[in-house]
């Protein structure tokens, strides 16, 4: 009588998800699209002439952060996430906004940050990575 294998541990079961991590990427969508939006009336008003050449990196910045909220957005957005990591890069990205006089970004990013900070955030990631790898 030949002996089974043993088994490999199953990966931990996915917590449900919290209010903060919704929360994030609600933010996120509706701060990409108003980055963007204000990225485009920058690049419009430049090209009316305006403004200075020296301020298309400005609206380029803000037309760039939009587009990575929205993609960053729409990955955690669906349950379960697609994202398995808290995206930091964006919070950063948005407090850096600041150059835009962008207000909104720059709150987005802090309360992003700081909702990352949750125990019950990082958990979550943690399971979601954990899923990913199969652990």
């Amino acid at each position: 009588m030949t002996q089974m294998p043993p088994l490999p541990p199953a990966a931990p079961a996915i917590p449900p998800k919290p209010g903060y991590v919704q929360a994030i990427a609600i933010m996120c969508l509706v701060d990409g699209i108003l980055s963007i939006l204000g990225g485009v009336i920058g690049a419009v008003v430049l090209v009316c002439g305006l403004i200075t050449i020296c301020c298309v990196p400005i609206a380029i910045y803000s037309i760039v952060l939009g587009i990575l909220e929205i993609i960053y957005a729409t990955q955690v957005l669906p349950d379960p996430i697609r994202a398995a990591r808290p995206a930091n890069y964006v919070a950063i990205m948005q407090i850096v906004n600041i150059i835009n006089c962008d207000v909104i970004s720059v709150t987005v990013g802090i309360v992003s940050l700081v909702f990352y900070s949750d125990p019950k955030v990082k958990e979550y990631f943690r399971a979601v990575e954990c899923q990913r790898i199969g652990r």
